[in-house]
């Protein structure tokens, strides 16, 4: 009842003042990574700015952030390395993620996003992934293997893109395959809550917590189709086990 009451003002907020000033900060924030991170090669000059850019926009937008058992699985020595592998809500998704795992990775992402205005530059230039429908395979993995066998870890959403109805949809195999052959362990990812923030049809943001839950890694047991196999499943299996709890 109270964010039914609240809500007018949340949007009120929002075209006033919350949405003009996360462009600028976004733009502001792609200008440090581009001068420091690629021009002047600053170690985490482009991953630093990034995560403060993260917990600002949603600071700014009042979305808290819980995090469960990342401390638990996640071991943030530079030795180690993952494959973080979530489940795709909405538009907060990456902005939660790259604020709060706490490890340096890289996105596979949609080419279409390296047409947004100096954020694009900015990914592209400090080596995230794009891909579209005509990527050939062989040079997404060649890409993905340097960035871990480089000592980052990776990060990929996967469903492949946003669900329409905030249920967990179909896995894709890339992320599985990335993962046999670097032989790097997976972390399963849950996201749970940035669907309400946006629901399909909504034009402004809903106020809504956002929970990610992290689970005891995948491990890659061998080399072939059956290990690929193996691992979506139980990425998939951990998962959901933490959206069905709601």
């Amino acid at each position: 009842m109270l964010k039914k009451i609240l809500h007018p003002f949340y949007v009120l907020y929002q075209v006033v003042f919350a949405w003009w000033a996360a462009i600028l900060l976004t733009g502001l924030t792609s200008i440090v990574i581009l001068v420091f991170g690629k021009y002047l090669k600053v170690k985490n000059g482009d991953y630093y700015p990034a995560i403060i850019w993260c917990k600002l926009t949603c600071w700014l937008f009042f979305i808290p952030v819980r995090i469960v058992d990342r401390d638990k699985y996640v071991d943030k020595s530079k030795e180690k390395n993952y494959i973080f592998v979530a489940n795709h809500q909405g538009m907060f998704d990456v902005l939660a993620m790259y604020g709060y795992v706490g490890k340096n990775f890289k996105w596979i992402m949609k080419e279409s996003l390296r047409k947004v205005p100096l954020l694009g530059k900015a990914c592209a230039e400090t080596d995230h992934i794009f891909v579209n429908r005509t990527t050939p395979q062989k040079d997404l993995l060649r890409k993905a293997l340097n960035i871990l066998k480089g000592g980052k870890s990776m990060t990929i959403f996967a469903e492949g893109t946003r669900c329409a109805d905030g249920k967990l949809g179909p896995f894709k195999k890339g992320a599985f395959v990335i993962a046999n052959m670097a032989q790097k362990p997976i972390i399963p990812v849950t996201i749970q809550g940035s669907y309400d923030i946006l629901p399909k049809g909504c034009k402004c943001l809903h106020w809504s917590p956002i929970t990610l839950t992290f689970h005891a890694p995948v491990e890659c047991k061998g080399r072939d189709s059956e290990n690929v196999e193996r691992m979506m499943q139980e990425t998939r299996a951990a998962i959901a086990s933490a959206l069905e709890e709601k």
